[in-house]
């Protein structure tokens, strides 16, 4: 018969559980690692889109004085800069010929976008606002 005290202190299999643990941890530390980049990469590419759109928006409203084309060109930058992103805002003040433009982009992670808790933090918005180029 076993004794009970031979079974409290048998330490056989104990390696494979602890391997077990080492391997989901680092697998879960890789996921986020992943959706981090992903959200981060994001967030710079949707901010490049918004700086490139209201600089090209603010030198058509220059060489040209026409609203329309610069809200086109805005658009146009927009789409060639970060093809998935989405213009959601476009202002010029009519005093300094200032144009402001907002570009939203939903980041495509494997697990923060599943999570409802997470899921905020996969929409990257930004909004740059540039005076017209000193000519």
């Amino acid at each position: 018969m076993i004794d009970l005290r031979d079974r409290m202190t048998d330490e056989r299999g104990l390696i494979g559980k602890i391997m077990i643990l080492w391997i989901v941890l680092a697998v879960v530390l890789a996921l986020a690692a992943i959706d981090t980049a992903q959200i981060l990469f994001t967030r710079y590419k949707v901010t490049d889109a918004a700086e490139k759109a209201s600089f090209e928006a603010a030198a058509t409203l220059l060489s040209s004085g026409d609203r329309a084309a610069a809200y086109q060109t805005a658009l146009d930058t927009v789409e060639a800069t970060d093809p998935g992103a989405k213009m959601t805002g476009f202002e010029i003040d009519p005093a300094t010929k200032q144009v402001t433009v907002t570009v939203t982009k939903k980041a495509s992670t494997l697990v923060a976008g599943r999570l409802g808790f997470l899921k905020h933090l996969t929409k990257a918005t930004a909004t740059d606002t540039s005076e017209p180029p000193a000519l």
